[in-house]
């Protein structure tokens, strides 16, 4: 399912561990049970016995080693037919986790978000100036706006990672703009929102986190000052609905801008938004 592995349940439970959060025991007894098998299909032939001393002891002895040849084989073999089902198990147990955990994550995202938010404040209106090297480190209430600012987004960076690898058992986030829509949400589109080019308001600040790509500090105080989108960490599913999201804007407004009388726009646009 979603072409998940075990070794995505492994990196959802260590950023799990990571984040202190809380394990079910069933996810630890699947591992137990996942390693399990795993080491018994590793089951190693038993050592060669010695050589016995005369011809009437050899045929028993051999016989013996042999026996314990099959048996070994055996073991591995019948381990192989265990083996996916215990895979599976574990990988349905932590993805089963996931929606806790990410809640999980919740207040200690807000909590940064509100540090920023806080720093931003007495930052630069003009994004283009928080870069460190444009900084007036001479100014103490300037850098130490700007170093709260870069000390939260720091572990916000790390906390939006570490989500990503919980969240990964659950199936792949998607792919353009996913680390955006992993930590904001567009609002969803109405016939009126259209018709009164709402889309205006949002694609700028889509294009902005993506200008901010190599400046982190800056892209998250772009994020705490807007209005557009609303901030909130993505369950299993929610990037690729909240990117979704986007097509239909962009979809409704083109229908939009395709017609040729207000009627028109307005018939184009509701069927956009029922397709």
């Amino acid at each position: 399912m979603f072409g998940t592995s075990v070794n995505d349940a492994e990196k959802a439970v260590r950023a799990a561990e990571r984040r202190k959060l809380p394990v079910p025991p069933e996810v630890y007894e699947a591992k137990r049970l996942q390693a399990a098998v795993f080491d018994t299909g590793r089951t190693p032939d038993p050592e060669r016995p010695a050589l016995p001393a005369t011809a009437a002891e050899a045929a028993a002895v051999i016989q013996q080693h042999a026996e314990a040849l099959r048996l070994a084989d055996v073991t591995r073999r019948a381990a192989t037919l265990f083996a996916e089902e215990a895979d599976q198990r574990f990988v349905d147990e932590a993805r089963a986790a996931v929606p806790k955990w990410v809640a999980g994550l919740d207040k200690e995202f807000r909590t940064l978000l509100g540090v920023v938010a806080k720093a931003a404040a007495k930052l630069p209106q003009e994004l283009d100036m928080l870069d460190p090297k444009r900084i007036d480190w001479n100014n103490p209430s300037l850098t130490a706006a700007y170093t709260r600012a870069e000390g939260a987004v720091v572990q916000l960076e790390q906390l939006v990672s570490d989500r990503s690898d919980i969240a990964g058992v659950a199936g792949s986030d998607g792919g353009r703009d996913n680390a955006l829509f992993s930590v904001a949400a567009l609002p969803e589109p109405t016939v009126q929102t259209v018709m009164d080019k709402g889309w205006q308001d949002l694609h700028p600040v889509i294009a902005q986190w993506r200008e901010l790509s190599q400046q982190p500090v800056a892209r998250w105080v772009h994020l705490v000052r807007q209005q557009a989108l609303t901030l909130g960490l993505a369950t299993p599913g929610q990037v690729r609905e909240r990117a979704g999201c986007v097509q239909l804007w962009r979809d409704a407004t083109h229908a939009r801008s395709a017609a040729q009388t207000l009627r028109g726009a307005h018939d184009l646009v509701t069927q956009a938004l029922s397709a």
